[in-house]
């Protein structure tokens, strides 16, 4: 695992079960259901990023005759599950919550201690959000962050900056959710709150969950990596012509490139291999993305 993804994990664990320890309490001293959900999500969060350490390590594990590619896409199956869990633990009880409180409001007290706990949660997820940018910035290359989060297959990243945006726009649901209840006495507004971040949570858990399935289901990187890969091995002196190229993801910044190429006469069968081996180590070495490399000499 990359040591930018596995501090960016560690700092969302260390902000997350500070804030859900946080926001129990609070929820037992003032009976905010918006503080309910907000602890339930944090919780949620925790579990999440303990999943996402658990893929980190496995998909560090070497290849193995069961399973010749390595354990790349582990990662991919515990960001998988964590949107499961974003959407069913995080989401969906929110939603059931706030509808509750909606059908049955209860008037919550000590708001003022709900307001404080609430403006100290933005302020740690807003620090655990700047770890995760900060690791995700070699990787972005200046693309947006949306784009970014569509593209990337350091898929820990991805989920960990997605938890910590969709956090603080869910303190800020509850943050505006518990003030209007206190000018307006009317606790329906703190249900009102617990019904957005849940419907926040879910559209968030989905956008998780179709990216890493695509990757899942073996997506190949973008065109330009695609294209980059195919120029060069069109600039080796060897190569008449590249018949085909295929590249799939399989694992977070790890690639099995298969190619199909025509080489230039060669004197000699040795020749050609030397020419196939010359053409490997340049690629890897220009691309060391590259885990899994196979190259087959062929006519059109």
């Amino acid at each position: 695992m990359s040591t930018g993804s596995a501090r960016a994990v560690a700092l969302a664990l260390i902000a997350n079960g500070g804030i859900a320890i946080s926001k129990f309490g609070v929820f037992l001293l003032t009976g905010s259901s918006s503080l309910l959900t907000e602890a339930i999500h944090s919780s949620a969060d925790c579990a999440n990023q303990v999943l996402l350490f658990i893929g980190m390590r496995q998909g560090q594990r070497p290849p193995s005759s069961r399973h010749p590619l390595g354990h790349g896409q582990a990662a991919f199956v515990a960001s998988f599950l964590v949107a499961l869990l974003l959407f069913s633990v995080g989401g969906l009880y929110s939603l059931v919550e706030g509808l509750h409180k909606i059908r049955h409001p209860e008037q919550p007290h000590h708001l003022g201690w709900a307001v404080a706990l609430l403006i100290l949660a933005i302020g740690l997820e807003g620090w655990s959000l700047r770890g995760a940018l900060r690791a995700a910035e070699p990787e972005r290359r200046g693309r947006s962050l949306f784009r970014y989060l569509q593209r990337s297959s350091s898929t820990e990243l991805v989920v960990v900056l997605a938890e910590d945006i969709a956090a603080l726009l869910g303190l800020v649901f509850a943050l505006v959710a518990v003030l209007l209840t206190m000018i307006t006495g009317n606790p329906v507004w703190d249900g009102i709150g617990s019904v957005a971040i849940g419907l926040l949570l879910i559209a968030v858990a989905a956008f998780v969950g179709v990216e890493v399935t695509s990757l899942l289901m073996n997506e190949a990187p973008t065109l330009g990596l695609r294209a980059a890969i195919r120029a060069a091995v069109d600039e080796d002196p060897a190569v008449e012509q590249v018949l085909n190229l295929v590249a799939v993801i399989i694992g977070s910044d790890r690639l099995m490139v298969a190619l199909q190429v025509k080489f230039l006469e060669q004197p000699s069968g040795a020749a050609l291999v030397e020419a196939i081996n010359r053409l490997e180590r340049e690629l890897r070495g220009r691309f060391p993305q590259i885990r899994h490399l196979f190259v087959e000499p062929d006519e059109i």
